[in-house]
């Protein structure tokens, strides 16, 4: 998987049935993708949301798969992976 067809596969996970689509940050490491959806105007885009209780999610660069993970910086959530049980 590319990281063009992460975020085609992100974008249509958070934004498929939205009448007003939402900004997909992508973040890629080594054994994959992970993509969460940006205020609509952050004032620093490189921040993640405060929505508590957010998530995020992880794309695996081989398999394409998708899991959900609660919304941590990325390079929190991508050192999880690939152990697909939440700590």
């Amino acid at each position: 998987m590319t990281p063009e067809s992460a975020r085609a596969l992100a974008e249509e996970y958070f934004n498929g049935g939205r009448p007003n689509p939402v900004d997909v940050a992508l973040y890629v490491f080594d054994a994959g993708f992970v993509a969460w959806t940006r205020d609509s105007t952050p004032e620093d885009p490189t921040v993640l949301p405060t929505t508590v209780g957010g998530g995020c999610i992880i794309i695996d660069r081989h398999t394409g798969d998708v899991c959900v993970r609660p919304l941590l910086s990325p390079e929190h959530v991508a050192a999880q992976w690939p152990d697909r049980t939440p700590r």
